[in-house]
C-alpha cells in the first residue's frame, strides 16, 4: 500500500511524479546548484593571468578548487571540484558546463521531487565526493604524472542513473529533438563513456562518470537513504532526555496534532524516506486517534 493511500496521509497530497509540471514550495536545490556552478564559471574568467598561464592555462580559481593528484591535502577540493568547469577558451569551451547543467536541470528536478530537498542535497554532494575519490584511486592505480579533475559530470551521472531507474519509461527528447525512453538514454550515456575510455587522447575523466553512475545504481538498488544523518539541534537532545508525563486527554490530542503536523511538513520537504521509525509510529497513532474520534 502506497504512502499516499494511508489514512494518516489523507490531507497530504504528494506532488505527482514525472518530468513536466514541477511545483516546489521553495526554490529547488537543483536550481541553486546550477546557479552556483554558473557563478563559479563566470568568476573564474576574471582569474586568468600570469598565474593561470603558469598552470597550463587553467584559471587561478579553477586551479585552487579542482581536485589534483599533487595537492591531496586541499581537502575542500574533494567537493569544490564539482563546481568547476573548463574555461570558455579551452577545447571544451562552454559545452562542458552547458552539457552538465542542462542535463542536471531537466533530469535532476524530478529526482529531487521524488527524494525531497534534504535527501537530494545529501545524495548530490555524496555523489561528488564518491566520484572524486573513485577517479583519484583509479588514476593513482593505473596512471602516472600529475592530473586534475574538475566538473560535475560524476554527480550528474549519478543523478541521471537515478532518474533512469525512477522513470524508466519516461520519454526524453535527446538534444530537444529525438524522443527516446529514459533507459535508452542510460545505454547511450554508458556507451559514450566506454568509447571515451578506449580513446587515450581524451581529456574526459571517464572514471568519475563510471563511479558516479555506479553510485547512483547502488543507491537505488540497495534502497540507501541519508535521512538518518541530520541534527535538529539541542532541542532534540533535550526532548530525548525529558520524560513526558501527560494526563489531560485534550493535552494529549493537541501535542499529537502538533507532532503530526511537523512530520507531515517534513514529508513535504524531504520525502517519505526521511521518516524515522518513531515518526512512522506516531503518524499511525495519530491516524488511529482520528478514526476513534470520528467513530466514538
Amino acid at each position: 500500500m502506497g504512502f499516499e493511500s494511508r489514512d494518516y496521509n489523507r490531507d497530504y497530497q504528494e506532488p505527482r511524479s514525472g518530468v513536466p509540471g514541477f511545483q516546489f514550495g521553495q526554490q529547488s536545490v537543483v536550481t541553486s546548484i546550477v546557479v552556483a556552478n554558473v557563478i563559479v564559471w563566470v568568476v573564474s574568467m576574471f582569474t586568468q593571468g600570469p598565474a593561470a598561464e603558469a598552470e597550463g592555462g587553467i584559471p587561478a580559481l579553477d586551479n585552487w578548487l579542482s581536485l589534483s593528484t599533487d595537492r591531496l591535502y586541499f581537502l575542500w577540493s574533494y567537493i569544490t571540484y564539482g563546481f568547476v568547469h573548463a574555461p570558455i577558451g579551452s577545447r571544451e569551451g562552454i559545452w562542458h558546463i552547458a552539457g552538465n547543467m542542462i542535463t542536471l536541470w531537466f533530469l535532476g528536478r524530478p529526482v529531487e521531487q521524488r527524494l525531497g530537498r534534504s535527501e537530494f542535497t545529501k545524495f548530490y554532494f555524496v555523489s561528488i565526493l564518491v566520484s572524486g575519490l573513485g577517479w583519484l584511486l583509479l588514476y593513482l592505480a593505473f596512471d602516472s604524472g600529475v592530473a586534475s579533475l574538475m566538473g560535475a559530470s560524476g554527480a550528474v551521472s549519478a543523478v541521471v542513473v537515478l532518474f533512469i531507474f525512477m522513470y524508466p519509461r519516461e520519454t526524453i527528447l535527446l538534444m530537444g529533438i529525438l524522443p527516446m525512453p529514459a533507459w535508452v538514454l542510460g545505454v547511450l550515456l554508458l556507451g559514450g563513456n566506454l568509447l571515451t575510455a578506449l580513446n587515450p587522447a581524451s581529456a574526459i575523466a571517464w572514471e568519475a562518470h563510471f563511479v558516479g553512475a555506479a553510485f547512483g545504481f547502488l543507491y537505488f538498488k540497495l534502497h540507501w537513504s541519508f535521512a538518518r544523518f541530520q541534527w535538529d539541534g539541542f532541542s532534540q537532545l533535550k526532548r530525548s532526555r525529558t520524560k513526558l508525563k501527560l494526563h489531560d486527554p485534550d493535552t494529549v490530542d493537541q501535542k499529537l496534532q502538533l507532532d503530526a503536523d511537523k512530520i507531515l511538513a517534513k514529508i513535504s520537504e524531504q520525502g517519505e524516506e526521511s521518516l524515522t521509525g518513531r515518526e512512522r509510529k506516531l503518524l499511525k497513532k495519530y491516524s488511529e486517534r482520528l478514526r476513534k474520534n470520528r467513530n466514538p
